[in-house]
């Protein structure tokens, strides 16, 4: 690969770790980690890759569109939040780094038609920095901000609908379910907001910060805390069901099927629980952990990458190591899953984004191609 390239890219990501920095929200302090995270829409897989937002075949990663064509571009930033994508739209973010001494780095959400790549809207007026991306719902998209605020706006327009302020900075993904919001805050709570006006149902208050995205069955929402714990909360009053002691934080969002949920705390205990909170069993990886885990479609396989860089397999029977795949670099971004397919995005890598095949992690295709640098 060319040295000038991976200088580039190199500083992109010295750039975005800078921006990233800030207290967690909970005892001590921690930095925020986002890369970029990956979603599949159909036969496209969508990634915000740093310098440009892409659209993959999910066959053989080559490419449909990419945003902006030309990298070297004024104005678009550094994109990293997992893509948000509807069949009209795919809505990103960015960090546009300052220019000066005295300016600041501009947040930016961008809406991009979802076959072509072209600009529809820009959003610019957030504070802070977008460290997860969002949730598409009810004709809005709706993201949490560095700056303490979840912002609703308009999906077609990019018009400012609603905005919640936190006590803290916003770093999960919200879900969307029918008429409510739920999100987490480092100001350790959970909200339910309304979807039409942003107002407050209820809120749940635990010990430590919420980054990751609840999962809902049943009723019940379910979601770890920066304080060692795994929540299981009435979706509707906010009322705690059950609780779950971990070993550590709880950062990413967790996995459900049928009635067992699957969690990982960031030591890298992966846990079966069912769903009165008992213990079904527990692997414990021995590495790092910050994302949560993903499921097949038949709910067999559960998948977990590592700050190593190694993505585990498990047998959700026992959680059973069925195989492992370790890739230059390091994996902060959950795993995204199709039939015969699961996707990682290694960074500090040449390859960025990697197909797997399900059964036995045999590589498919990884983007981008590497060119072999002249002598």
């Amino acid at each position: 690969m060319n040295r000038f390239l991976i200088r580039r890219r190199y500083m992109l990501l010295a750039i975005l770790a800078a921006l990233l920095l800030g207290a967690s929200g909970c005892s001590g302090s921690s930095r925020a980690t986002s890369w970029t995270g990956l979603t599949i829409a159909g036969d496209v897989l969508y990634a915000a890759d740093m310098e440009q937002v892409q659209a993959l075949d999910v066959a053989d990663g080559e490419p449909v569109w990419a945003f902006p064509k030309n990298t070297e571009d004024d104005g678009r930033g550094v994109f990293y939040v997992t893509p948000a994508v509807d069949k009209e739209h795919v809505v990103v973010a960015s960090q546009v780094p300052s220019t000066g001494f005295f300016s600041q780095p501009k947040n930016v959400v961008w809406a991009l038609e979802s076959d072509t790549g072209r600009e529809m809207w820009r959003f610019d007026e957030a504070a802070g920095q977008y460290v997860e991306g969002g949730a598409l719902g009810g004709g809005l998209f709706v993201i949490g901000n560095g700056d303490g605020n979840v912002y609703a706006l308009d999906v077609e327009s990019g018009d400012l609908e609603w905005q919640f302020e936190t006590g803290h900075r916003v770093w999960a993904t919200p879900l969307i379910i029918s008429d409510t919001v739920y999100v987490g805050s480092m100001d350790r709570h959970l909200y339910a907001l309304n979807l039409s006006d942003g107002k407050v149902r209820w809120d749940f208050h635990a010990g430590g910060a919420f980054a990751g995205t609840p999962a809902l069955r049943n009723g019940t929402l379910y979601v770890g805390a920066f304080d060692d714990k795994f929540y299981a909360i009435d979706a509707e009053t906010g009322t705690e069901r059950w609780v779950f002691s971990g070993e550590n934080w709880f950062w990413g969002g967790p996995a459900v099927y049928d009635d067992v949920i699957y969690t990982v705390d960031v030591n890298g205990n992966v846990y079966a629980l069912d769903d009165a909170g008992k213990q079904i069993w527990r692997e414990p990886l021995g590495v790092l952990v910050r994302a949560g885990p993903a499921l097949t479609e038949d709910g067999s396989m559960l998948f977990v990458t590592s700050e190593d860089g190694t993505l585990y397999a498990l047998d959700t029977a026992d959680g059973f190591e069925l195989w492992s795949v370790e890739s230059e670099g390091q994996m902060f971004s959950p795993p995204v899953v199709d039939e015969t397919a699961v996707y990682v995005t290694p960074i500090y890598g040449k390859k960025r984004i990697l197909a797997l095949h399900v059964d036995n992690g045999r590589e498919i295709w990884f983007h981008p191609p590497v060119v072999e640098e002249e002598e």
